[in-house]
């Protein structure tokens, strides 16, 4: 978990990050301390695009039909 800061802070303002992640507030319970997950988000998100996206699975949809 450490090893995910220090890769996110060598890459900041240096190269694109691409992160998918359900929620960032959950970020805090992963890594067990808020310490630690807030200054992650804070430069995933700092200069950065957030797209949310929602709905159904579409792998699970067509699924459900075959």
């Amino acid at each position: 978990r450490y090893n995910l800061f220090q890769l996110v802070n060598a890459l900041y303002e240096y190269r694109s990050v691409i992160i998918t992640t359900k929620d960032f507030t959950a970020w805090g319970e992963f890594f067990a301390d808020d310490n630690v997950a807030v200054p992650i988000v804070d430069r995933l998100i700092h200069h950065s695009h957030v797209f949310m996206l929602g709905g159904e699975s579409y792998r699970l949809k067509h699924k459900r039909e075959g």
